[in-house]
């Protein structure tokens, strides 16, 4: 009786008997996914994904010997890749809520790397800074989540061919 069942719910479900269908792509949290990295008021690197997960990273370039102020910027394609951008939401989903704030930082060392992280829905975009001089032990937590993240997408973008690049003279 349970085969017969089965059968008919493929039958009528469209999928062949025996066979089990693919389960459907949770909807994404968000639409749009940016994080930058600076250092020193110049960029480090950057990314951009879609709710297909599709975008691109962005590294910066320096020749040995240029000025503070002066790189060229290399951008990276990555392929839509719904897995990358679920993977992805699986480690942002894990972020306090609200951030910790580094301004409050019992343990801060300067001159190290921050940044900001942009998530978006439709027409809301919520914006998360962060700095990575901030020792104190949640703060390091927090700062773990995000480093997953962009290890996570920058290995994609490592990947991509080159878009295009740009260089930025001293100013």
């Amino acid at each position: 009786m349970a085969r017969v069942l089965l059968a008919a719910l493929a039958l009528a479900s469209g999928a062949p008997a025996g066979h089990a269908q693919e389960p459907a792509r949770p909807t994404p949290r968000w639409d749009f996914i940016a994080f930058e990295v600076k250092g020193w008021g110049e960029p480090i690197s950057s990314w951009r994904l879609t709710g297909k997960g599709g975008g691109s990273w962005t590294e910066t370039r320096k020749d040995e010997g240029e000025p503070l102020g002066s790189y060229t910027l290399v951008w990276h394609e990555i392929e839509e890749d719904a897995q990358l951008f679920i993977a992805l939401e699986n480690i942002l989903a894990k972020l306090p809520e609200p951030a910790p704030d580094p301004n409050e930082c019992a343990n801060f060392m300067p001159d190290l790397a921050y940044g900001t992280i942009r998530l978006t829905k439709g027409a809301t975009t919520t914006e998360i800074a962060w700095n990575s001089g901030c020792m104190d032990e949640d703060y390091r937590a927090f700062m773990a989540m995000l480093k997953r993240a962009d290890m996570l997408v920058s290995e994609a973008g490592r990947k991509g061919s080159v878009l295009r690049e740009e260089h930025f003279p001293q100013g």
